[in-house]
């Protein structure tokens, strides 16, 4: 009798199982981190959400480019369960659409970090994807952090 009621609750954690697995997309991680810098300066990372390229929370930080290294409003940290949220708080930290999101040339990804080049400066008002940390699961990248860089 026991064995009867096992059988389909088995059944369903395989079910989900596979579920879960096929919301992961096996892609370069390269081509995550380019998606996450469109989306970022266009303001549509909602869109990335269909993909759920994270695991989880993933964290947001700001970085206050004009605090000293010590200063306790150095850093801005956040953890989102979606993109859509983190962008949506983005958004509502603006003032007259400012500080403008912008993104510098992509780098590299290397040893669970992408980069972008910052060789060429920063400017007043801007918001700068400064890099991403990720894993790699199965085959599928997922974002760990999003940092920025405000230009103040």
């Amino acid at each position: 009798m026991k064995k009867n009621k096992l059988i389909p609750t088995l059944v369903l954690v395989c079910v989900l199982a596979g579920h879960v697995a096929a919301q992961c997309k096996k892609q370069p991680i390269e081509s995550l981190a380019k998606a996450v810098a469109e989306g970022f300066e266009s303001k549509t990372l909602r869109d990335l959400d269909k993909q759920k390229p994270y695991s989880g929370k993933f964290k947001l930080i700001i970085e206050n480019s004009l605090a000293d290294d010590n200063a306790p409003d150095r850093f801005v940290v956040r953890r989102f369960a979606s993109l859509a949220q983190a962008d949506a708080w983005l958004t509502r930290r603006e003032h007259e659409e400012l500080p403008a999101r912008s993104v510098k040339p992509f780098k590299k990804c290397a040893k669970g970090v992408c980069t972008f080049d910052f060789d060429g400066g920063i400017l007043h008002n801007n918001l700068y994807l400064k890099r991403i940390t990720y894993s790699i699961r199965a085959g599928c990248p997922y974002l760990k952090t999003i940092y920025l860089l405000d230009g103040d």
